[in-house]
């Protein structure tokens, strides 16, 4: 695996921007999670093995199909959901 650099400067807050390049080599997103660690002396950061939002679409696309959705929920009135959420609470004027 070849290695890619960059010269980059610490922000007062102690931030480094990540190269558009890198990102883009590691389809790093915006929102993502990454692992920070120190290896041998040097800051590594890597992508955790969590999907991606593109990745995420990818694998659903066609899960919800017209034999698989769900039929939609009748509406209720607030105050008939409410007795429908509070039907098994005690009586409070017991």
């Amino acid at each position: 695996m070849g290695t890619d650099t960059d010269e980059r400067r610490i922000d007062p807050k102690g931030r480094v921007t990540i190269p558009k390049t890198i990102r883009r080599r590691l389809a790093l997103e915006a929102g993502e999670h990454v692992e920070v660690a120190i290896e041998e002396g040097a800051v590594v950061i890597r992508p955790t093995s969590q999907v991606s939002r593109s990745e995420f679409v990818e694998t659903m696309e066609g899960c919800i199909t017209a034999e698989t959705r769900r039929q939609p929920a009748g509406s209720l009135a607030p105050d008939e959901l409410k007795a429908d959420w509070t039907s098994d609470l005690p009586d409070a004027t017991e």
